[in-house]
């Protein structure tokens, strides 16, 4: 243990310690200040050659060839808006067309509907008629064996 607090004990006496750079007396402190000082200014320049080189770059664009290729830009869209547009109105003309075939065909199926439904109520009573004058023809026809069985005559 003794060696142990002997080592921080040395540790603890760099600080205060000086030693002489370039004829100059400086601590450890110092020292390291005086390194994050210049690595700062070389920091700071660095990134303000770099700030040039990117403003060197933007002013050596050609606005010129940019504002074509906007406008060249500007007029395809307009192009493609203008073909969308009479697309939708395409569009819009077969919806109409295909509602009113729609309507059309609805309309002619109702109309045959109705007519089949007609005729069958047609022959419903051309049916129901038909029984009736069965059954009357059945009576008729029962009444006449029956009164031509009960003639004593008929023997």
């Amino acid at each position: 243990m003794a060696d142990l607090e002997e080592i921080v004990k040395q540790g603890e006496g760099i600080k205060d310690r000086k030693m002489k750079l370039f004829g100059l007396r400086v601590s450890g402190a110092s020292i390291v200040g005086a390194f994050a000082f210049i690595s700062t200014i070389i920091g700071t320049l660095y990134g303000g050659f770099l700030m040039y080189q990117k403003v060197e770059s933007l002013a050596a664009l050609d606005l010129g060839d940019i504002s074509a290729a906007m406008q060249k830009t500007s007029t395809e869209v307009l192009r493609i808006e203008e073909h969308a547009n009479s697309i939708k109105i395409e569009l819009k003309k077969d919806m109409t067309d295909l509602r009113n075939s729609q309507w059309n065909l609805e309309s002619k199926v109702d109309g045959k509907l109705q007519s089949v439904d007609t005729k069958l109520t047609n022959y419903d009573t051309k049916l129901d008629r038909f029984e009736i004058k069965v059954e009357k023809t059945k009576t008729y026809m029962e009444k006449r064996i029956q009164e031509s069985l009960d003639n004593p005559l008929a023997n």
